[in-house]
């Protein structure tokens, strides 16, 4: 892999991590940390953001966010039966 998709494949996974940790704080008012990720076939635009809830790390999750220039979205997330969220 070049170097410039490298750079750019960081920015991706920056902003995605971005949203989830946004999403968590103003959805369902927790904290997060993100332990990984992994991106879909580069057709999809869609980097897939684990982790766990702050200070309970048997409560994981699994975002997939779809990116598209500046735009950026959860479009679908998955959770261990132990986290129930709001929404």
């Amino acid at each position: 892999m070049n170097d410039d998709k490298k750079e750019e494949e960081q920015k991706i996974v920056k902003k995605a991590e971005e949203v989830t940790i946004k999403s968590f704080k103003e959805k369902e008012n927790l904290e997060v940390v993100i332990t990984g990720h992994k991106f879909a076939p580069s057709d999809f635009q869609t980097v897939f953001i684990n982790g766990h809830i702050k200070d309970d790390e048997s409560k994981t999750f699994s975002a997939d966010v779809e990116y598209s220039g500046e735009k950026y979205h959860i479009s679908s997330m998955s959770h261990s039966k132990n986290l129930e969220l709001k929404n």
